[in-house]
């Protein structure tokens, strides 16, 4: 699956609740990185590993992580 921002990453997750247990972040930062269509790259790993881990949700591999993050560092908004 291709993913056009990081608010889909998160999105392919049955729940934030679920996604931020998943990776090991606080609800709160969940919802902030949803809200600003960002992922530190901090959480790149454990995105990948539950990903992985998890049946139910489309493979995330860190090449769509980090062609999120380059195309949001290039000021490219398109990202599909």
């Amino acid at each position: 699956m291709t993913y056009a921002s990081f608010q889909d990453v998160i999105d392919a997750w049955p729940s934030r609740a679920e996604f931020a247990a998943d990776i090991g972040a606080k609800l709160s930062t969940v919802h902030k990185m949803h809200e600003v269509n960002s992922i530190r790259g901090v959480y790149f790993h454990a995105i990948v590993a539950a990903s992985k881990r998890r049946n139910d949700v489309s493979m995330v591999c860190a090449d769509d992580l980090c062609r999120l993050a380059a195309r949001l560092r290039d000021g490219i908004e398109d990202v599909a």
